[in-house]
Parts: C-alpha cells; sequence; structure tokens
C-alpha cells in the first residue's frame, strides 16, 4: 500500500501555484517538527511542560501582532481564513440582532470579485440568523477595482460590508486607503472585513491604524502549514465564537490550540520581522521575476493576452488567456513540460470559468481560457530561470509536434469521433469526424480556432473532405483559406462561395429521408453530409449507415437566415440543430413555432 511518506513530487517540478498553497520552508518545517516531538505540552496545562506551550503561544500572539501591524485589537489563532470569514460574519449579524435594528430589506455587501468564502458565509449566516438582508455584490471595473460609487449609494443601508485586499486569481490589489474614507464617510459605524489572505507578506499593513472591523488570514499561502490561520479583531469590534467550549483563545475560540501550527506562524512572522534576512523578495525583485517570466509565456503563447494590468496587482500573479486554446490544453503544455499552474481558482477547479473575470467584464474566451501562474517571495532566481527554460523548450516541442501530453498520458483530439462542436465566444465550429476513416468535414469554421484545426487535422492525419460555411463567404475568407490549407486534392479548387465541392455529387447514391430535394452529398466515413439550397445552405448529416440503406437525419446545421420552412421540412423526430451562433433560446422558439407550440 502506498503511504503518506511515498508521496512526493517530481523531482524536477517547477511548482508555480503559490495562490493555491505553498510548499512549507525548510526552518517552518523544523519548526513544526520540534514542537509536536519537544514541546508537545498543552497550552493550557499549568506544569513547566505547559507552560513551554503557552511560551510559544503567547509569543507567536505578539510577532503576530506587530507584523500586521496590530498594538491593540485582538489576534485570534484559527483553523485557517475561512474559519476566521464565518466568524467575522457571525460576530457582526449577531451585533446586529442584538442591537434590535431592522435587517430585513437591508444589504450585505460584497465584492464581485471575492473569494466565494465570503458570499456562502454570508448567505449561511444570513439565513441561520433570520436577518432577511439581500446579498448585494460590488461590481468592478475592467480592472478588478471596486466601484466606490455603488458603495457610497449602498452603504448606508448595509449591515456588513465585506472586501478583498488581493484578488487570489488576478492578484488585483485593493486601494483600501481610499475604500475606508468612502466607507467611514458614508456609514461611520457599519462592520467592515478586508480579506488579507494573499496580502501578507506581499506588502505592508498596519490594521490597527485603519478601521478595518475584521481581517482574516491564512498560514498555508505563505510558506506555512495548512490548517493554520489567524483572525485580526478590532479593538472594540463586536464578537461572538463560533467554537465555544473550553475557553481556549482567551475565550474567542475553544478547543485545544494547534501549537505546532502556531509554531509555524512564529516562525514565519520572525522571519517577516526580520529585516536581515533574505528569504523574502523585495518587491523590485519580485516583479522583475514577472516581467521575465512574462516574456518567456509570450515566446511560447503569441496571442496572449493578460487579464490584470500590472499597476493594480501585486507582483507575484500573472492571469492570462491565450485566444483561441482553451485553458485545457494549456494546461496539459505545462504539465508535460513539469510546470504546476492553474486554470483558475483551485477551489473551484471543476468550474469551466473564472468568475472573477466575468466580473471584470472581460470577454467570455479568456473567462474559459484563462490561466493563473503564480509564485511567492521566497522564489529563488535560479527557479524562474528554469521556468522560463522549460516554457521556451515546451514552445518548440508546440512548434515542431503534434503531441500535447499530459502526467495520465491523455491525448483527447486522438478520441474525438463524430460530431464536435468548438467554441470561440458564442460562435460554434462543427467537426463531422470518423476517426476510423481519418475523415473529416469542417462547417463554419471560426478564425481563432484555425490553427487548432490545422493541427487536428495534421497530428491525427484526417483527410478533410470539404469545408463549408451556412453563410456566403469570400475568396479570403477563414473558410476559403482553411480549405486551401486542409482539403484533400481536388477540394481547394473547385467549390462554389459556401465551400461545397462541385464534385460532391457523385458521392450520392443513398438518398435522404427528408421532403425536400437535396443538392448533393459527401461521404465521411460511414455517414453522408448533404446540402439543402445552395445561397443560404443547411447541411443535413445522417446517421451511420450501410450502402444500400437509407439514411436518417441526426443533425441539421444551420445559420442565422435559414428558412423556416426548410427547417421544417428537414427536420425528423431525432434531428439535432446545429447552429453558428450559440442562441439556445432562439433554436427553442424556432422549434416550438415549427412544431405548432406558440
Amino acid at each position: 500500500m502506498v503511504t503518506p511518506v511515498h508521496i512526493r513530487p517530481k523531482d524536477d517540478e517547477i511548482y508555480l501555484d503559490c495562490n493555491a498553497t505553498t510548499p512549507v520552508l525548510p526552518q517552518i518545517s523544523r519548526a513544526v517538527s520540534h514542537t509536536m516531538e519537544q514541546v508537545f505540552g498543552n497550552p493550557s496545562s499549568s506544569h513547566i511542560t505547559g507552560l513551554q506551550a503557552r511560551y510559544i503561544l503567547d509569543n507567536a500572539r505578539r510577532l503576530g501582532c506587530e507584523v500586521i501591524g496590530a498594538e491593540r485589537g485582538q489576534l485570534v489563532f484559527t483553523s485557517g481564513a475561512t474559519e476566521g470569514i464565518q466568524t467575522a460574519v457571525l460576530s457582526a449579524l449577531t451585533a446586529v440582532r442584538k442591537q434590535g435594528q431592522v435587517t430585513a430589506g437591508k444589504y450585505l455587501l460584497y465584492g464581485a470579485t471575492e473569494h466565494k468564502a465570503v458570499p456562502q458565509a454570508l448567505a449561511h449566516w444570513n439565513e441561520l440568523l433570520g436577518t432577511k438582508a439581500e446579498l448585494k455584490a460590488i461590481p468592478v471595473d475592467r480592472n478588478g477595482l471596486l466601484d466606490l460609487d455603488f458603495i457610497a449609494q449602498h452603504l448606508p443601508h448595509a449591515l456588513m460590508i465585506s472586501t478583498m485586499a488581493v484578488n487570489n486569481e488576478t492578484g488585483v490589489r485593493q486601494d483600501l486607503a481610499t475604500l475606508e474614507k468612502v466607507i467611514r464617510q458614508h456609514a461611520p459605524g457599519v462592520p467592515w472585513m478586508v480579506d488579507c489572505v494573499q496580502m501578507l507578506g506581499k506588502g505592508q499593513l498596519q490594521l490597527a491604524q485603519t478601521s478595518i472591523d475584521y481581517a482574516p488570514f491564512s498560514g498555508h499561502k505563505l510558506y506555512g502549514p495548512k490548517g493554520i490561520g489567524f483572525l485580526y479583531v478590532r479593538e472594540h469590534a463586536a464578537f461572538t465564537p463560533l467554537i465555544i467550549g473550553g475557553g481556549q483563545e482567551q475565550g474567542f475560540r475553544s478547543g485545544t490550540e494547534n501549537l505546532p501550527g502556531i509554531a509555524a506562524m512564529h516562525t514565519l512572522f520572525e522571519l517577516l520581522l526580520d529585516r536581515e534576512q533574505q528569504v523574502f523578495k523585495p518587491v523590485a525583485t519580485l516583479g522583475a521575476y514577472r516581467e521575465q517570466l512574462l516574456a518567456a509565456l509570450r515566446t511560447a503563447f503569441p496571442t496572449l493576452e493578460l487579464n490584470h494590468a500590472f499597476e493594480y496587482s501585486v507582483p507575484t500573479t500573472l492571469n492570462f488567456s491565450v485566444r483561441g486554446v482553451p485553458s485545457r490544453d494549456i494546461m496539459d503544455v505545462f504539465d508535460a513540460a513539469n510546470i504546476r499552474v492553474s486554470s483558475g481558482s483551485a477551489c473551484s477547479s471543476k468550474v469551466t470559468r473564472s468568475y472573477v473575470l466575468d466580473a471584470m467584464g472581460l470577454d467570455d474566451w479568456r473567462s474559459q481560457s484563462a490561466i493563473r501562474l503564480s509564485f511567492g517571495p521566497a522564489t529563488e532566481q535560479a527557479t524562474v530561470d528554469a521556468a522560463c527554460a522549460r516554457i521556451e523548450e515546451a514552445a518548440q516541442a508546440l512548434r515542431h509536434s503534434c503531441l500535447l501530453l499530459s502526467d495520465t498520458n491523455e491525448d483527447f483530439d486522438s478520441e474525438l469521433d463524430g460530431v464536435v462542436q468548438l467554441r470561440f465566444d458564442a460562435q460554434c465550429c462543427y467537426l463531422v469526424i470518423d476517426r476510423s476513416a481519418r475523415e473529416m468535414a469542417v462547417i463554419d469554421p471560426i478564425p481563432q480556432l484555425a490553427d487548432r484545426i490545422e493541427k487536428l487535422v495534421a497530428c491525427q492525419h484526417y483527410r478533410v473532405k470539404a469545408v463549408v460555411t451556412t453563410e456566403p463567404q469570400g475568396d479570403d475568407s477563414t473558410a476559403a483559406m482553411l480549405a486551401q490549407l486542409l482539403c484533400a486534392s481536388g477540394c481547394d479548387a473547385e467549390r462554389d462561395n459556401v465551400g461545397w465541392p462541385l464534385a460532391a455529387q457523385a458521392d450520392c447514391s443513398t438518398p435522404v429521408d427528408c421532403d425536400v430535394p437535396t443538392d448533393g452529398c459527401l461521404l465521411v466515413g460511414n455517414r453522408r453530409l448533404y446540402r439543402v439550397g445552395s445561397r443560404q445552405p443547411v447541411y443535413l448529416l445522417s446517421s451511420p449507415i450501410e450502402p444500400t440503406a437509407g439514411a436518417r437525419v441526426d443533425f441539421a446545421f444551420v445559420g442565422e437566415q435559414a428558412a423556416p420552412q426548410v427547417l421544417e421540412s428537414v427536420l425528423g423526430e431525432h434531428t439535432l440543430v446545429c447552429r453558428k451562433w450559440d442562441d439556445d433560446f432562439a433554436i427553442a422558439s424556432q422549434l416550438r413555432e415549427l412544431k405548432g407550440e406558440g
């Protein structure tokens, strides 16, 4: 059986996903091990072993307060930032209820790009405590900065406001000083929580000099172990314990303290306060790292576009998208090069798009293709150099090889078969593939996907029977150019203005089951692709058939100007309509009309 001690990273792995979590620094790991083995006492015990443990606890708290500039207020050790967020929300809403405020119809404000832990905590306690407030997301601009006018308008009716210091996906840093002016001008007493998880070690904090009421932090985002964090609570701010029963942490958080984790924070705080240490690099060095990595990425992906402005973000995060390339494909390239990055927030790994980039108003393709590369302030120059060299090697491999291998040796393009939809923004391109026959037809190609289609054909050795469109095209269209690159002999020379091969009629030996005449057909493996009409054509794809059997229409590929009467004639009971533009509502409405359902 494989045990935990058998699991380890690959020897040549380059880890660039530090916004998700970080490795534990050796000196912090030693502090954890020493405390578990040698200072194992309970801080609540009165004997010498307990007093030794108490020393680590109290001294870590003192150092932590110094790091975040909290000479007043409380620093409470928690299991991590999520617990801190829950505690802050519970404390604020409980105080509102105790004060007898009218809560129904009021607002719980939070930044639209907040970590999901925040709105989910607000919704949970809002329901559990019966405050009946309305959760309202504060919009952000294209730089990810909060809308101050929106805040000013809604704050007088808010029970709480939650904002972020630094965003976990883009690294965008909010201007806390300006935020504070707006918040306190319009709502001097409203509880204010600031998620400081990504801020620790990347900028100076003087929390006691602000009116921030609650600030959660997490150890594993800055080279500490998982399962330890802390919450800053401003002096005189309302507080209700999330965990009660034992009185630990001065009654703020019951349960025996995680002393090894706290010892880790002790060492981390010492490093942050040591002006002579050379573990954490200055901001200028981190900025140079980012520029170096960006240069290598642009070499690998010439169509790369950044999803955030460097002037508004901390220097340890790069969030980018590559036009026409899905994030999964880019992830496969990086994995093959043993470089670890993320396709967005690690907590949202099953989500196919980024809600943060959506909130910023960026194009759909950016949200669906986003990659987050993040490193920590302890990153060494040698690591950055190695990463850049590896990225450039991957770029050369992409230019000269057909393979995009992942750690699990998955090659998804080689598995494609049947009808495949490729999307870019709201546009759809369709590939009709017969894998066993190595034949393919392309319907409504999109310029941004041309490279991928060309690569698919070259790497999988497909014979392209036609590149056609549902709308007339010129000689310089994407379809025309792609046909010249991809089509088998004769396809690029003899075709009409929608790309339909003039010799297609020769393949049409089997009738199709529809009420309108067809204008020839093509064999694509054991399916037949028929055309109805020539100006605004509809393409019909049969089910797999035997040479002498009739052809049932499984798919209909239609353009925006397809005549309803044509559609009504060609659509069978089993026909799936495939449009160039992804407009489900329009399709559903049209089908209802055709069926007489109103």
